[in-house]
């Protein structure tokens, strides 16, 4: 295989390198992490003495037993502990599906602005990956002909990701089943990235998962993002084809083998609290983006098309000088913003997060006319 590098991390890193400074980091699509101090409150668990209960022996090559079935409890719950497969992150779960399922020369559709390993990882094994782009200006939702028409190429997979990052767009539930019976008539495989599930703003919807809906779709969850925990390095994957689990757990015992038994003890405490973890960050999402918001009606270069869930949003720029400025920035104040190059989309603008605290002063430093 031909591993490249992200665009992603190369940005950041070569940026940080040229200004010979560390930057912070105003990016970020998780929010803000917790505090074990107040993970604990949330969950009304010691979980310093919780942690000292969990084995330090492997796990299963699938994952644990028991977290996999509160994961279908809590979250899909019409499948079993034997349709998950944990995974050491997201990342890996993007590997392990790509892997799986595709062989050099197969064809994998996608959508711009997107997660560059969505679109890379496809290609890096060897897959025909077409990139079709979001409609900025109807909330960055699905063109449906162009869609339509690349499905009648019979691709082997299409990769989904709402709420979707960057931009926090959701799709209707009718859409998402528009979707599905697409996938099916065509017998097409569907990767649902759902890593932001959760983060509905108020007045959205939050969509059903793809997994339950399709037997040949795969359903990709994470603590990294939605529930704010990227230190805990544990994801999962849930489809109901035994013949694809089979061949996850394959590729799985080629790469991590299995994932930590002290991050799946530690999930053990923390998944039957996740919608008060959800509720706790979307209260701050949606503050700034209501300070955010304002500061955008105020700002001639500057709009959006304001994000409906997850934390980050996608700030379109009217001028053409958006890479001097996001340097201006790092060099000037140290803020690191990511452009659209890095999420392989031509409409100019960056990712900015909403996840984190105490951001007004900051917006109003950047958008201040």
């Amino acid at each position: 295989m031909d591993f490249k590098p992200f665009k992603m991390a190369q940005y950041s890193a070569r940026l940080s390198a040229r200004l010979g400074l560390p930057l912070q980091n105003l990016h970020s699509s998780n929010p803000q992490p917790w505090t074990w101090d107040e993970l604990s409150t949330l969950t009304n668990t010691d979980l310093a003495a919780w942690l000292t209960q969990a084995p330090l022996h492997y796990e299963a090559v699938q994952g644990h037993p028991q977290l996999r079935a509160m994961l279908c409890q809590h979250l899909y719950p019409s499948l079993s502990a034997n349709d998950v497969v944990l995974t050491a992150g997201a990342q890996e779960g993007i590997f392990l599906v790509m892997q799986a399922l595709l062989k050099p020369g197969d064809e994998v559709i996608t959508f711009s602005p997107g997660f560059e390993p969505l679109a890379q990882v496809a290609a890096d094994a060897g897959a025909q990956v077409k990139i079709l782009p979001l409609v900025a200006d109807q909330g960055w939702h699905i063109d449906w002909p162009a869609l339509e028409q690349a499905l009648s190429d019979a691709p082997r997979l299409l990769v989904i990701n709402f709420p979707h990052n960057p931009t926090g767009a959701q799709l209707s539930e009718g859409d998402l089943r528009r979707l599905v019976n697409l996938c099916e008539q065509r017998g097409c495989w569907l990767l649902a990235d759902e890593v932001f599930r959760g983060l509905e703003h108020a007045g959205t919807a939050r969509l059903s998962n793809a997994a339950e809906l399709y037997d040949r779709a795969i359903s990709m969850g994470v603590v990294s993002k939605a529930l704010a925990l990227p230190g805990v390095r544990l994801g999962w994957l849930a489809a109901q084809s035994q013949s694809l689990r089979d061949q996850l757990l394959v590729v799985k015992s080629h790469v991590s083998i299995c994932q930590s038994s002290l991050d799946a003890h530690l999930c053990q405490a923390i998944v039957p609290h996740m919608a008060t973890l959800w509720r706790r960050k979307v209260a701050i999402i949606e503050q700034n983006k209501a300070l955010l918001n304002q500061r955008l009606q105020e700002h001639p270069k500057f709009h959006w098309q304001a994000p409906q869930a997850a934390a980050t949003a996608f700030i379109q720029y009217r001028g053409d000088d958006l890479e001097r400025l996001l340097q201006k920035w790092a060099a000037d104040w140290g803020w690191l913003v990511l452009p659209n190059a890095v999420f392989l989309t031509d409409e100019a603008g960056f990712r900015l997060t909403l996840g984190a605290p105490d951001m007004g002063p900051i917006y109003q430093q950047m958008f201040t006319p």
